[in-house]
């Protein structure tokens, strides 16, 4: 009996809507020079493959699309100055590749509260990176209900409220706006 096949993406990209990359995660040989992870030669090769990507997007808010360069199928979803691309090998499903997308990029929203633009992103960018590890692994898909991502990204149980969680687990992005919000409600309650 074979192993089941696990669905794997190369590249997990998120630029911004002129084109400059905000986060990548790249896995295996993927666009790598044979000079290393690290080279200016690698470096070169995915910055010209991101200016492909953004060059031949030109999808709708929101919508799922998918495109091909050379023999790398990329799916990918924008925002109004954001756009996330997942790629694969073009051997992998665009149907498969397009419901981790849109787990990932659900999951985001509910990290985000809705708010997934370029501001957001940097602003909670240790929410994203948690958010790629806990969808892949060396790019191998472990998870794409978006449910489930965003709670292990925020640390709750299944089901758990997010208002109760204890200030040592939240981020400290998360810490901060929830301190803020305290002290906001403390003011407006002593002025009137």
């Amino acid at each position: 009996m074979s192993a089941p096949l696990i669905p794997s993406i190369t590249a997990l990209i998120l630029l911004s809507s002129d084109g400059s990359r905000l986060s990548s995660k790249y896995y295996s040989q993927f666009m790598l020079h044979p000079n290393g992870p690290n080279s200016p030669e690698t470096l070169a090769l995915r910055t010209a493959f991101e200016k492909q990507l953004h060059k031949k997007s030109r999808g709708k808010n929101g919508e799922i699309e998918i495109l091909t360069i050379d023999s790398t199928t990329a799916c990918y979803v924008q925002t109004s100055d954001l756009k996330i691309f997942l790629t694969s090998p073009s051997t992998e499903s665009e149907l498969v590749l397009s419901y981790v997308l849109e787990g990932f990029y659900s999951a985001l929203q509910m990290v985000l509260h809705n708010q997934v633009d370029k501001r957001t992103v940097l602003d909670n960018l240790e929410l994203l990176m948690l958010l790629i590890d806990e969808l892949s692994d060396g790019g191998r898909i472990l998870e794409t209900n978006p449910q489930n991502l965003a709670e292990r990204v925020l640390m709750k149980q299944p089901g758990e409220a997010g208002e109760g969680t204890p200030i040592g687990e939240l981020t400290i992005g998360q810490a901060f706006n929830q301190i803020a919000g305290q002290a906001r409600e403390q003011i407006i309650a002593n002025m009137q």
